[in-house]
């Protein structure tokens, strides 16, 4: 018959008959059942020959069998659907639509027209052997089902209806070996068992003694192809070896001989190098001997680029797969030459030209119903992909990944491609973090608004995934990253909404991590007594879980956040007197850093209510309550001492230490102050000495700090050329705490050194103001008004160079003209 099966089904596998299928018996059937159709109890008179007779759903079986198609089709066609035909009957209207299908191939000269008929007449059949064929069609109804879905490429399908049928129809045995034979090669994928399967038959189809020449050398050359897939390559090349030159599949049997030598080539032999010569040799044979378009001719090309990229031979084989994929594309050949052809740019780094192929590859392989490729099975395609999207991700290649992962479905699960896509765009945000650590300021905030629009992405898609996965046990865990990349990209209000959808359907073991997960993003939107909120439940309802560490973290900064300083203590403290808590852990960590800042904060505190409440005034008038402040805070500046400096000397190289100690010498500094009251209130000797050598162990030990603090910090910004702006506060801080310092313990010359330094170093800042009146101050208590005098005359020069929209708020005036009248009455009572 005209039909040329692909996959070495052989082109004279036969087709239904066309007329006579109603049998003598079904006839009669036919007629009962138009008689029996009649209204009951009704007579009814037997129409003339000449009268017309009723339309009915026989009638398409009759005029089908007649080859009527086009009226079998419109009668067929009018009682699709309907539902009142009694279940006998109701076979019949896709029974007469799919076997028109079927006869509608002949039509057809396009190779994927015709697969595409033979999908519609496979799915009529389907339907109706479903329904249960009419009666007396069941052997051609599946013998044309099991042919429609071996020529549409539904080998899988194929095999057990065409077996069911080898039993019921041996007239058709021979046809039926030959696609089973193909069926079994076409579906085998990497199974040994199925490949078997296929040989069997194969063998089967060349035990018939009435084959033609070319129907043998056709079935020799399906069964080298198995044996070779079997790796049975010796057989293989015997089975061609019956295969005369003169054969019109000669050429295809080149093609198993070079597919041989590569497969024995691949096995590391001591010829490998003669074997792969030999290979290229025979495939460049084939195709030079093949017409444009033909299997041969696709298969050859695309192995001739596998048999060269195995030779080492990279920019030939690059070459060739690309020709084969643009020539061939849409077919196996093209597909997995697409696949070869990414591998090889990657190789060269030519990544976005191999992106540009994935994706073309991907689109085009998932054109057809199922995936079928000789060259490569869907999991090997995955691999591959899978693969390429690791090393782009390892190149730091982040937007080439996403676009290929973006193009992963339908050959990949939906899910499995969005999962990919979300880690990839996580992975790219902490990328660009990490690289915003160490940019350049001006850089470094673009970079970190980047990462935040990627989290953001990776949010969206997770969401998407959990909304996919909502039936599977993964489906809180999606909702959980989702909620995790939102946070990290500072999308806090959606964050909430996944972590509330997660709290819905988590079990209970995991329910303290989204309470403390949506705490986090509620102190984040300056809501902190709702974060409290859930930040207790954790605590009072999962005591023994984990995460209580990080919820107690967080509630010591909301409750700082409203202003609860005790609390906030109280919180840490319970950290780092748990007693399960490790030093060593991140938790524990923290919790002494974040002691020691609230400590000194409340150090701050105490001290701020006791210059409210007079410490400020002579020894002799400064209230009680006043003193009692000024102890208090005292007592948490030392606390804070002890607490930061343990933690500084616990981790030396942790981020915060920096601040840590700052903190500590601020401490140091600003406990000098109770006993230097405590000096002027005392007459014994022995009091004054003690007082006076803490407020000089103090100061001491704060300046030996600030000192520290500015040779590092100095050091980093030569070398960077830059500070975080912290750490460049944290300077500029320190220059003046040492001014300070020095100020306080009456060594003026040391004074005037730190604070010219500083005036110096921010002399275009209004807070070089503030060292100019100090250095002014020093020069007044050292008995040298003339050098107090020039001092602030320079700083009226520095004032009006300063912009006229220079901010003052960090200096003690807060305008320019306050400082003007400040300085102009510090010269008029000199």
């Amino acid at each position: 018959m005209a039909d040329e099966v692909k996959e070495d089904i052989a082109p004279e596998a036969e087709a239904a008959p066309k007329k006579g299928w109603l049998s003598s018996r079904m006839r009669v059937v036919i007629v009962g059942l138009l008689l029996s159709s009649a209204l009951g109890g009704v007579a009814f008179v037997l129409m003339p020959k000449s009268s017309v007779s009723p339309v009915t759903i026989y009638t398409a079986l009759e005029k089908l069998e007649e080859g009527d198609y086009a009226a079998a089709r419109g009668i067929a066609e009018s009682f699709v659907g309907n539902y009142q035909l009694p279940e006998p009957e109701q076979a019949i209207p896709p029974y007469v639509l799919g076997a028109i299908a079927y006869h509608d191939s002949d039509q057809f000269w396009s190779e994927q027209d015709k697969q595409r008929i033979f999908m519609i007449a496979a799915r009529y059949l389907r339907q109706s052997a479903d329904l249960g064929y009419p009666e007396g069609y069941a052997t051609e109804g599946n013998y044309m089902l099991g042919r429609s879905l071996v020529l549409s490429k539904q080998y899988g399908k194929s095999i057990p209806v065409l077996l069911k049928t080898y039993e019921a129809a041996p007239q058709y045995r021979r046809e039926i070996e030959d696609m089973l034979a193909s069926a079994y090669l076409a579906d085998a994928a990497s199974s040994d068992k199925q490949l078997t399967d296929a040989l069997t038959w194969a063998d089967k189809y060349l035990e018939v003694k009435l084959l033609t020449p070319q129907q043998r050398d056709s079935a020799m050359l399906r069964r080298a192809k198995i044996l070779l897939r079997l790796g049975r390559l010796d057989d293989a090349v015997a089975a061609v070896d019956e295969i005369a030159k003169t054969s019109p599949v000669y050429v295809d049997s080149l093609i198993v001989r070079g597919e041989v030598e590569l497969a024995r080539a691949k096995q590391q032999s001591p010829k490998r190098e003669e074997e792969l010569n030999t290979a290229i040799d025979l495939l460049r044979q084939a195709a030079d001997n093949q017409l444009v378009g033909t299997d041969s001719t696709r298969a050859s090309s695309y192995l001739l680029a596998v048999a060269l990229d195995e030779a080492g031979e990279k920019p030939a084989a690059l070459s060739q797969a690309t020709r084969t994929r643009k020539i061939y594309f849409r077919t196996p050949e093209g597909i997995a030459a697409g696949v070869l052809e990414g591998r090889l740019l990657r190789e060269v780094e030519r990544y976005d030209e191999a992106v540009d192929v994935y994706r073309r590859t991907l689109q085009d392989a998932a054109l057809e119903p199922e995936f079928r490729n000789p060259y490569l099975t869907i999991e090997q395609l995955r691999i591959k992909v899978t693969a390429a999207i690791e090393q782009f991700l390892d190149k730091k290649q982040f937007q080439n990944a996403v676009e290929v992962a973006q193009a992963l479905t339908p050959l990949f699960p939906l899910d499995q491609a969005q999962q990919t896509e979300g880690d990839i765009l996580v992975r790219w945000g902490d990328a660009i973090m990490k690289e915003a650590q160490v940019a350049k300021l001006a850089e470094a905030e673009a970079l970190r608004k980047e990462a935040r629009e990627r989290f953001r992405s990776a949010g969206r898609v997770y969401e998407k995934l959990a909304a996919e996965r909502f039936s599977s046990r993964s489906y809180t865990e999606e909702l959980w990253k989702s909620a995790t990349a939102y946070f990290d990209g500072q999308d806090f209000t959606k964050s909430i909404e996944m972590l509330d959808m997660y709290s819905h359907y988590e079990d209970r073991s995991r329910q303290p991590r989204s309470l403390v997960a949506k705490a986090r993003a509620l102190i984040a939107l300056d809501r902190a007594d709702e974060a409290l909120d859930l930040l207790h439940e954790c605590l009072d309802f999962y005591p023994r879980d984990p995460v209580t560490y990080d919820a107690r973290l967080l509630a010591s900064e909301a409750y700082l956040e409203v202003g609860d300083l005790t609390l906030a203590e109280e919180m840490l403290q319970a950290n780092l007197n748990d007693g399960r808590l490790e030093p060593q852990s991140t938790e524990w960590r923290n919790s002494l850093f974040a002691l020691g800042r609230v400590l000194h904060l409340e150090g701050e505190m105490f001290e701020a209510q006791a210059r409210v409440a007079g410490i400020l005034e002579d020894p002799e008038a400064v209230p009680r309550e006043a003193f009692e402040l000024l102890e208090k805070s005292n007592s948490s500046y030392l606390l804070a001492i002890k607490n930061l400096k343990m933690a500084v000397r616990r981790y030396p190289n942790d981020p915060q230490s920096v601040m840590a100690r700052y903190l500590a010498a601020e401490c140091h500094r600003r406990s000098s102050m109770l006993p230097r009251k405590r000096f002027r209130l005392v007459d014994i000797e022995t009091q004054r000495v003690r007082f006076d050598k803490e407020v000089k162990d103090n100061l001491e030990a704060a300046l030996e700090i600030y000192a520290s603090l500015v040779d590092e910090l100095t050091e980093e910004f030569e070398t960077r050329g830059e500070l975080h702006p912290v750490h460049a506060d944290i300077l500029r801080n320190s220059y003046y705490a040492q001014g300070a310092a020095y100020y306080d313990l009456q060594q003026f010359p040391q004074a005037i050194e730190a604070y010219s330094t500083a005036s110096n170093r921010y002399q275009n800042d209004p807070i070089a103001l503030e060292a100019f009146s100090q250095i002014a101050s020093c020069y007044r208590l050292m008995g040298q008004p003339i050098e107090a005098k020039g001092t602030l005359e320079q700083a009226k020069i520095v004032l009006d160079r300063l912009p006229a929209d220079a901010d003052y708020s960090e200096t003690s005036h807060s305008s320019a003209d306050d400082w003007r009248n400040f300085i102009d009455w510090l010269i008029s009572t000199l």
